[in-house]
């Protein structure tokens, strides 16, 4: 009795989840599109805000559920989803470890994978795709530009600040980072790196804690804006220099193109968040329809992918970007 009790209670708060994850949109459209988001907050609630534009501007119907960083949530909403009729997905992934979850959640119904990307062998032409930019390539271009910068040092001491542990824009960063500096043949040194989840205040905090140790550094190199304010935010309420250190973000967010305009960053990358929306409902709308997607704007060969070039932001060219 006490188990089925538990079951019961489980099941009300699932419910709940999912009615309270769900926020109706409907634009009245023919195709039903569904976002399926990782959770609220002012990032994932303007993706659903630009999406739901651009799917009323090609007559669809548009819903959003918030997974609030629940596996089972994300699940729930999806088969909820179904049996309400949606066409086709929208699915940020909770982890891309659960993309085969999600798959069966979804039925025979496609998905278009944004924020976070599945591994290559989840995805599927014309059925299963994603749509971003190659998170390596913003890795590369904050390596080119400390290469650029240090030209002459044979040696540079790096500080990296990355995102969360299951998010594939912080791999791919990352990866894209270290293996240019590594290709340069010159000594790098990992003074410092952890994780510090996209956040300023986390990235502060940890950076606060490293320049206590008193090591040299050369750059910061985080893998979005706000971390790279929250390093820089960090030397500067420890009354350390920042004249002959770089500080890297990702996004050419508000912040940190201001930053860039002030003097007080160097580098940023920009992610063309609206050309990706605007592509994923297209994506969408195709997928639904049976129609495929390969002679999309960035469309790989293999018809997997759908991928928007970064844009490299510094002093030269900020002010494009603000």
């Amino acid at each position: 009795m006490r188990q089925k009790y538990h079951c019961l209670i489980l099941a009300a708060a699932v419910a709940a989840l999912v009615g309270n994850g769900c926020q109706s949109q409907d634009t009245g459209g023919s195709t039903r599109i569904y976002y399926s988001a990782i959770e609220d907050g002012d990032y994932y609630e303007g993706w659903a805000g630009q999406l739901q534009e651009q799917a009323a501007a090609q007559g669809a119907s548009f819903d959003v559920g918030y997974a609030q960083n629940s596996v089972e949530t994300q699940d729930a909403q999806i088969k909820s989803a179904v049996l309400n009729g949606c066409d086709v997905f929208l699915c940020g992934p909770v982890s891309p470890d659960t993309v085969t979850e999600i798959k069966a959640a979804a039925g025979d119904t496609p998905i278009v994978f944004i924020n976070n990307a599945p591994e290559d062998r989840a995805l599927e032409k014309d059925r299963y795709i994603y749509v971003a930019s190659d998170e390596y390539m913003a890795g590369q271009y904050q390596a080119e530009y400390i290469l650029e910068k240090f030209e002459q040092k044979e040696e540079i001491n790096v500080v990296v600040l990355r995102g969360p542990k299951d998010a594939s824009g912080a791999a791919g960063r990352t990866k894209g980072l270290k293996q240019t500096l590594k290709a340069s043949g010159k000594r790098i040194h990992y003074v410092f790196e952890d994780y510090a989840n996209w956040n300023k205040d986390k990235a502060q905090e940890l950076t606060a804690m490293f320049l206590k140790t008193g090591q040299p550094v050369d750059c910061v190199a985080a893998n979005n804006d706000d971390m790279a304010l929250g390093g820089l935010a960090a030397f500067e309420q420890a009354g350390r220099s920042t004249d002959d250190v770089l500080f890297l973000g990702v996004d050419a967010s508000v912040g940190g193109c201001q930053a860039i305009a002030e003097g007080r960053m160097d580098f940023t990358v920009y992610q063309p968040t609206s050309a990706q929306i605007t592509s994923a409902v297209e994506a969408a709308e195709r997928l639904a329809s049976g129609r495929s997607v390969a002679d999309l704007d960035g469309a790989s060969a293999d018809g997997k992918y759908i991928l928007i070039p970064f844009e490299k932001v510094d002093s030269r060219n900020v002010t494009q970007y603000q």
